[in-house]
């Protein structure tokens, strides 16, 4: 099933602007009436300092359930996994509810 992941500052916009609504752990797009059963998530954006990525990390989207089994590390706008810093963008990853 395909996710999508929408980054912190664009789920604030989008509320602010009404097209969404939020109800617990669904989000409803206003105009079409679907909803997205949605969890917080990180976007992996690069490597810190700018390294090679041994973890084939970036560009990857991991919900805190992921990170927690990868034992991965979250604060803020990085994650530490193994021995490698990553810049991460914080938001939600959303599957379709049924």
């Amino acid at each position: 099933m395909a996710r999508l992941f929408i980054s912190n500052t664009r789920l604030e916009t989008w509320s602010s602007e009404g097209k969404i609504t939020l109800e617990g752990p669904l989000m409803v797009l206003s105009e079409l009436g679907r909803a997205f059963a949605i969890k917080p998530a990180v976007f992996f954006a690069r490597v810190a300092g700018g390294e090679a990525d041994p973890h084939d990390l970036v560009g990857k989207v991991k919900d805190d359930d992921e990170l927690a089994k990868m034992g991965a590390d979250h604060m803020a706008s990085s994650v530490i996994y193994v021995d490698t810093a990553y810049e991460v963008v914080a938001g939600f990853v959303g599957a379709p509810a049924i």
